[in-house]
């Protein structure tokens, strides 16, 4: 294959492999399954993909056909349903078995999946329904993050469906390429000033949600949900009871325990922290008009969501020394690779001011002026 010329491909049992101008190779699939002509691109060769993949989509494609053709696998065969049906009934599930993050996965069904997607077969969902959903989204404005997060949630629920035995195969849906963002989190005199605008800030709940957000790097929708029976000063934790990554204890600082006794003194057990009269159950479900008003008050020229407050915690984690396994337990994030991304950033500072120690020695910079003056002196001398 390396001998290829651009443009010149190999075609081996319907598994194509294209040379292209810029030297990079393309995979692609172009088969006959059930009298049906099948074409798709499976990826570069510079983003990882080899023959195995394509040879992957081949098999799964054959298995999806079979599946179409001869109904659901397994001993609960049901009648072809839609993905609107199969969303209703995956929701249901969820809430009975105490599935995570099911409101968020709610929302990515009722605005964007289900009315693109609904109508159609779960049994028959193909990869080329999926890119159709994503040319789309792309043009009502989606970026590949959020598409991705949508396909996340479509993926689940069929790989929930096969484990049920209700679906005999899951489509390959392929995943759109995220660019690698600018990490952004606050200096410490950004953090202050942010401090101070929400203590000035017209909301009750702009202080206190600045303050656990800065101090333990947690997802806002796990701050909104804290009760105070969720808040154990003495042993300086919150437990997080609804998460990306579970249940889980969440360690504070001594300042913010001091802090949250205060907050929570003369509350009850269940009353949640960001309590709101006009919300059916209670409490808050979004604050970025809050923290924005707050973001703006402060001056800071840069873009603050929310979520730069996890950034901010695990950044300055990095720099104080912590490694990434101590990160990513306080944070909460499933993967060590997540929490390695601070711990490298915080190591290239460290080496690049050992750089510039070691090409700009402090001691030779304060040598140097005096060496001249001496110079200066012994010119006078006679």
């Amino acid at each position: 294959m390396r001998a290829l010329k651009p443009g010149a491909s190999i075609n081996e049992h319907g598994i194509v492999y294209t040379k292209l101008a810029n030297g990079d190779g393309r995979w692609t699939v172009n088969v006959m399954v059930a009298r049906a002509r099948h074409h798709q691109v499976v990826g570069l060769e510079s983003e990882g993909y080899t023959r195995t993949q394509a040879e992957e989509v081949v098999a799964k494609l054959k298995a999806q056909k079979r599946a179409a053709a001869h109904g659901v696998a397994g001993s609960k065969q049901v009648a072809p349903r839609s993905v609107k049906a199969a969303a209703e009934d995956y929701l249901e599930y969820l809430e009975k078995h105490d599935g995570k993050d099911i409101a968020t996965k709610r929302m990515r069904f009722k605005e964007h999946l289900t009315p693109h997607l609904g109508i159609l077969s779960v049994a028959r969902l193909t990869s080329d329904d999926w890119l159709a959903y994503v040319t789309i989204r792309k043009g009502e404005g989606a970026g590949p993050a959020t598409i991705n997060r949508e396909r996340s949630a479509l993926l689940h629920m069929l790989n929930t469906m096969r484990r049920r035995r209700m679906l005999a195969v899951v489509p390959e849906l392929p995943r759109q390429k995220e660019p690698k963002g600018k990490l952004v989190y606050l200096t410490p005199e950004e953090a202050a000033a942010l401090l101070k605008a929400a203590a000035e800030d017209q909301s009750e709940h702009a202080h206190p949600f600045v303050m656990i957000a800065l101090y333990t790097g947690a997802r806002h929708e796990a701050i909104l949900g804290l009760r105070v029976r969720d808040v154990d000063p003495g042993r300086r934790i919150l437990w997080i009871d609804k998460d990306k990554a579970g249940e889980r204890e969440q360690p504070i600082p001594e300042v913010l325990a001091k802090y949250l006794v205060k907050l929570t003194a003369r509350r009850g057990p269940d009353e949640f922290l960001f309590a709101s009269k006009r919300a059916a159950d209670g409490r808050l479900y979004q604050i970025s008009s809050i923290f924005a008003r707050c973001v703006e008050r402060a001056k800071l020229t840069k873009h603050v969501t929310p979520h730069t407050m996890r950034h901010t915690m695990a950044t300055n984690a990095a720099h104080a020394g912590l490694d990434a396994a101590t990160i990513q337990e306080m944070g909460g994030w499933k993967t060590r690779a997540m929490a390695e991304r601070y711990t490298h950033a915080a190591s290239m500072q460290v080496a690049m001011s050992a750089l510039q120690e070691r090409l700009e020695p402090k001691k030779a910079r304060r040598v140097t002026p005096k060496l001249h003056g001496k110079a200066r002196k012994s010119d006078k001398t006679p």
